[in-house]
């Protein structure tokens, strides 16, 4: 973590704002990137008046739509041949396919919102929305929207963490692995349910 921390805060010093943008633009591909630690120690920055709040807030929005936007395309444009011809497994069928296309288009919007708050999950919502040709004017004004919420926090916390943000990281370290353990068995749950629910509805109801 302390590695990591050092290669950020050289990086800002070396490339200043411009490098919360490349980092978060980076991300929405899939790239890991330390966007959580860039932003808390920008925030800290904001903190010791070496950076400007709405600077720092713009850079980061401006990272995530772009990358974002990017990696939607990309998605759009030649993602369901890829998906088809490499990824069938995760669907099974085409009716499979179908179903998620039009759940994407159902409830997009929050899902986009949602996912642009949720680490892990932001670096690569992107490719769903664009798989699953998700209108783009919708899909960037919630990126946009997530974007914004997700940066106003954590460079919110580090301007109040102030010099004690490498104290916080180190702690949530400690917390990382149960949280991503739980996602996955909420996934697993709602997959569950998602699937008896299906049979439910394919099963011939008794005359």
């Amino acid at each position: 973590m302390l590695t990591v921390f050092h290669s950020v805060s050289n990086l800002l010093h070396s490339v200043g704002v411009a490098a919360i943008f490349l980092v978060l633009f980076v991300e929405c591909f899939g790239v890991p990137s330390p966007d959580e630690i860039i932003l808390l120690f920008s925030g800290y920055l904001v903190s010791a008046h070496r950076f400007s709040y709405p600077v720092v807030i713009i850079a980061a929005v401006a990272g995530s739509t772009l990358g974002a936007t990017g990696a939607y395309f990309l998605a759009r444009l030649g993602g369901r041949r890829v998906m088809l011809k490499y990824f069938r497994f995760l669907f099974r069928t085409p009716e499979r396919l179908e179903y998620w296309e039009q759940y994407f288009q159902r409830r997009g919007d929050i899902v986009v919102l949602i996912g642009r708050i949720i680490s892990g999950v932001r670096a690569v919502i992107s490719y769903p929305a664009g798989l699953f040709n998700m209108p783009y004017w919708r899909f960037l004004i919630y990126t946009v929207i997530g974007s914004l919420i997700w940066a106003l926090l954590a460079v919110t916390v580090g301007v109040i963490l102030g010099p004690h943000v490498v104290q916080a990281l180190n702690a949530t370290k400690h917390y990382e692995l149960p949280v991503i353990v739980g996602l996955v068995v909420l996934a697993a749950l709602w997959y569950w349910y998602d699937r008896r629910k299906k049979r439910r509805q394919e099963s011939p109801s008794p005359e």
